[in-house]
């Protein structure tokens, strides 16, 4: 991070880092003056006689006296104003300019010391503002990376598979296969960029819940039957723990997004005939949704950021999928006033556990 002193041209502002301070010399200098011709006050006091031929001597020395202290004290003070007001205020006005032109380097400077003052408080929430718009900026730039990637790949698959059935050579079982393949990709086009709205209205706080009463144990079975082809290509086993009804008010709409993220993922990452637990209870004023699998797990640094847009953790894509589905899941249970918590071990599976209260 660059300091604010490299962006003034020479001239524009001393070298100084802060104005909360006083300049020693100047308060020294201007004490001097103070004394000296108040010591000439009182020696035309001790010396002058107060008769009328003396009045105007005396009327005159005094009236010097008061303009020149006057001058004195308005110099000081002024130096004041500008150390503590109007320096920094340049400060903030050319980092304003600095940042507007798109350079979020910038940092202004704040003092170390305990005693901080308004400006400082300022500059502290300026730079922390600038850090943030940094940051933002970056994601910003990392989000149309991955999203142009990530709607390449299927416009570029569906466009070859597409080449290859106006070709006249191809036989009909071979069309049927790039059929296939081309609705496939774009079932996968379809659900990437729903993600994306999704996330984008979550983002905007664009998404307003719908609060209901609502069974869901039936909710979770109508979820799970929807991965009933996945299951069986993979002959997952299932194990559930759902009881026949547990009523929730919250917003179904969104708790389906949730358990269908969650469940796809598990079926992603879950090898031929592998398992899939599946636990659903009420703890307290909490819906319990517990979800574990015998997958390839995950390390500590991968769980950090499993909830990141756009991260995967498996960096080989060996597994299909746009790294948005757990990051619009954990923006809707934080919406929800609820909480999600990830346990993984390398080659020991996962668990993901879903606790949401109920809404007033």
């Amino acid at each position: 991070m660059k300091k604010m002193q490299e962006y003034f041209t020479p001239g524009e502002t001393d070298s100084r880092v802060s104005g909360s301070v006083i300049s020693p010399t100047t308060t020294i200098i201007t004490a001097i003056i103070i004394i000296l011709y108040s010591g000439i006050l009182l020696s035309i006091y001790d010396n002058i006689s107060f008769d009328p031929e003396n009045s105007f001597y005396l009327a005159a020395s005094i009236l010097t006296l008061i303009i020149v202290v006057s001058i004195s004290i308005a110099t000081f003070i002024s130096y004041i104003h500008y150390t503590h007001f109007t320096r920094p205020m340049l400060y903030l006005a050319q980092a304003a300019r600095e940042v507007a032109k798109g350079n979020y380097a910038i940092q202004l400077p704040t003092r170390t010391s305990k005693k901080t003052n308004e400006i400082d408080a300022l500059f502290c929430d300026f730079n922390s503002m600038v850090r943030d718009l940094d940051s933002t900026e970056v994601l910003k730039s990392s989000f149309i990376s991955n999203i142009s990637h990530e709607l390449k790949t299927p416009i570029s698959v569906i466009h070859n598979y597409t080449t290859l059935i106006s070709e006249d050579n191809i036989t009909e079982d071979e069309k049927k296969e790039y059929i296939q393949k081309i609705q496939t990709t774009s079932e996968e086009l379809a659900t990437l960029i729903s993600n994306i709205l999704q996330i984008n209205k979550l983002d905007n706080h664009q998404l307003e819940t719908v609060i209901t009463n609502f069974n869901i144990s039936e909710t979770l079975i109508r979820c799970i039957l929807g991965f009933e082809l996945n299951l069986d290509q993979k002959n997952i086993n299932l194990d559930l723990d759902i009881p026949d009804e547990l009523n929730i008010r919250s917003d179904e709409g969104l708790m389906k997004i949730v358990i269908n993220n969650v469940l796809s993922n598990a079926i992603k990452f879950v090898p031929m005939n592998g398992n899939i637990q599946i636990s659903l209870s009420q703890v307290g004023n909490k819906t319990v949704l517990t979800v574990s699998d015998d997958g390839c797990g995950m390390d500590e640094n991968t769980a950090k950021h499993i909830f990141d847009k756009f991260y995967q953790g498996d960096s080989s894509h060996k597994t299909k999928g746009n790294g948005l589905g757990l990051s619009m899941v954990k923006q809707i249970i934080t919406l929800l006033n609820g909480s999600i918590d990830v346990k993984s071990s390398p080659n020991m599976g996962s668990t993901f556990i879903i606790s949401i209260p109920n809404q007033s």
